[in-house]
């Protein structure tokens, strides 16, 4: 019920009808931490897979402020707003109220810099999007259905929260 509140289109500051507010929910698991080694001292680069969309996920963490372990389990999501109805302009604003910020435990705001179609190895198309958090980086590949939200040069939150 509250996600699909979530979801209610809002408008933008020149009324026309703005991305619902969550693009993306999931829960992923970390299936490998550092696969390349170790290149920076307070970040991690996490390999994951999603549990709904069948997903794959790569994601560069700060480990100093947010540690995670192997095979631990995250709730993500991808918003394009913290407060329904506010629209982003691109510089945080604490607006009162709740927010998607109080539902979770690490953030990041980002662009998405690119889109890649992969070559059809199967039944289903899939899609590669990058995302850019300030020099952290996010690689999603799945279905482009489920990435439709996730628009070339839109800016984007990362939300995540340990699950059990």
């Amino acid at each position: 019920k509250n996600r699909a509140r979530a979801r209610k289109l809002a408008g933008d500051r020149y009324g026309r009808p703005e991305r619902a507010m969550i693009a993306l929910e999931d829960i992923v698991t970390v299936k490998n931490i550092d696969r390349e080694g170790k290149k920076f001292d307070k970040v991690s680069r996490l390999d994951c897979r999603s549990e709904n969309y069948d997903m794959e996920m790569v994601i560069d963490v700060n480990t100093d402020l947010y540690p995670v372990k192997l095979n631990e389990k995250l709730s993500i999501a991808l918003a394009t707003s913290l407060q329904q109805g506010v629209p982003e302009t691109g510089t945080y604003e604490a607006h009162p109220g709740p927010s998607l910020l109080d539902a979770y435990d690490y953030a990041m705001y980002g662009k998405v810099y690119k889109w890649v179609e992969e070559k059809e190895k199967g039944p289903t198309p899939l899609v590669s999007v990058y995302v850019s958090f300030g020099g952290l980086l996010m690689m999603i590949k799945g279905d482009p259905r489920q990435l439709k939200d996730l628009e070339p040069e839109g800016r984007m939150y990362l939300l995540m929260r340990k699950v059990g």
